[in-house]
């Protein structure tokens, strides 16, 4: 069974924490190429380190790995779905026995992964990546948007709102001045605008820029994607320029999450009663909306439209069900919006579309996720509204 270490995951409030990690992380990350042609030797040993010896060298070098990097491992020899089955419960030794098959230079597999580089830090590997790939640190994507928004300058237009690095996976969080809306006109209900900037020593996230929304009245933040904006850019260097494109499109992608936004504030969110007919979950779960918001609500047993049913009393149960859980998401995540959904002050006809996605947003803050969890919830939420927005007619009549 293979045991990989837990992927290091590092949450910031101030810019200068995230700079003073990141550049301690690139001085201590190292880059290897493994080059069978030569004579390097590549293998597993213990089901937990993996052993590199250079065909210029005696000795090897041990190595533990991270779970993302053994998946990019199997991924580029051709055998992606690998790694869950070596993770099962095995003798010791097995996964080993198994990997180091597959390994063998002579092995037609193994050959894919000539010319490839690992990335190790600290005597773990993290990922692998091709040697057509252009490296590209995030000290230098910090330092270049630190030059263009000027994020360690307290007066400056962007500000630091927050970050996180897991494994190489860098997210960078600014919001910007004079974006900011009020919502339904409330002085105290405001959502500020601004980016989310990714990138990875790996690859596996590209340097790229998704919208940050963040709600104050109940601390909220929403990611979205827009396609009025350059959002994505390959590693081919000079990280400065790319950023500064990005940022001459932002008031573009901001308009249109804005417009997603005051969109689903006006589409009333119609409970399953038997009063109304023209229900909202069923109108999502027949739309084949991305409901699946949090982790929890991955199970298969959630209501599909071309699923093939018993009958239609099986069918039309599992809508309800479905449905009812749907409803029922304000009184099982308590919180803020959920308070500002529920509220006796409201008309059944002032619950919006909008005040029952921000319940999930809320909740991605709980303390049960990990940071890759609640990035996920808070991207996912983004999707969701962009969904909704875009298919606004079928909520509307």
């Amino acid at each position: 069974m293979l045991e990989p270490i837990e992927e290091e995951g590092i949450k910031f409030k101030e810019y200068a924490e995230l700079k003073d990690f990141v550049e301690d992380d690139s001085n201590s990350t190292n880059v290897h190429k493994i080059n069978f042609t030569s004579g390097d030797t590549f293998y597993m040993n213990n089901d937990y380190q993996l052993i590199h010896q250079p065909y210029h060298g005696t000795a090897h070098d041990e190595y533990r790995f991270t779970s993302s990097a053994l998946k990019k491992l199997f991924t580029i020899i051709g055998c992606g779905p690998l790694y869950h089955s070596m993770s099962l419960e095995s003798s010791f030794g097995m996964a080993t026995s198994y990997v180091n098959n597959i390994l063998s230079p002579k092995n037609k597999y193994a050959k894919k992964l000539n010319g490839y580089n690992f990335i190790e830090k600290k005597g773990t590997i993290l990922g692998f990546f091709s040697q057509k790939y252009t490296y590209v640190k995030n000290s230098e994507v910090l330092n270049a948007a630190n030059g263009l928004m000027e994020l360690d300058n307290g007066s400056s237009e962007f500000n630091f709102a927050e970050a996180s690095v897991v494994n190489t996976r860098m997210k960078l969080r600014v919001n910007q001045e004079y974006t900011g809306f009020k919502l339904r006109g409330d002085k105290d209900d405001v959502c500020k605008l601004g980016l989310e900037l990714r990138n990875s020593h790996l690859g596996d996230t590209a340097l790229s820029t998704l919208i940050f929304v963040f709600r104050t009245i109940c601390g909220n933040g929403m990611v979205a994607n827009s396609n009025k904006m350059n959002s994505r850019v390959i590693h081919k260097g000079d990280a400065g320029n790319k950023i500064g494109s990005i940022l001459r499109d932002a008031e573009e992608g901001y308009n249109d999450v804005k417009n997603r936004i005051e969109t689903l504030l006006g589409i009333p969110y119609n409970l399953s009663t038997e009063i109304h007919h023209n229900s909202t979950a069923k109108r999502m779960l027949e739309k084949q909306a991305p409901i699946k918001v949090l982790p929890e609500m991955t199970e298969n047993q959630w209501y599909h439209p071309n699923k093939k049913f018993k009958d239609d009393y099986t069918k039309t149960h599992q809508l309800n069900a479905c449905a009812n859980n749907l409803d029922n998401i304000p009184h099982k995540y308590p919180g803020v919006c959920s308070n500002i959904f529920n509220s006796r002050w409201k008309e059944e006809d002032e619950r919006s579309l909008y005040d029952w996605t921000e319940i999930f947003t809320e909740r991605a803050n709980h303390e049960s996720y990990s940071i890759t969890e609640k990035e996920n919830i808070q991207e996912n939420v983004g999707t969701l509204v962009a969904f909704l927005a875009k298919n606004k007619t079928t909520f509307l009549n």
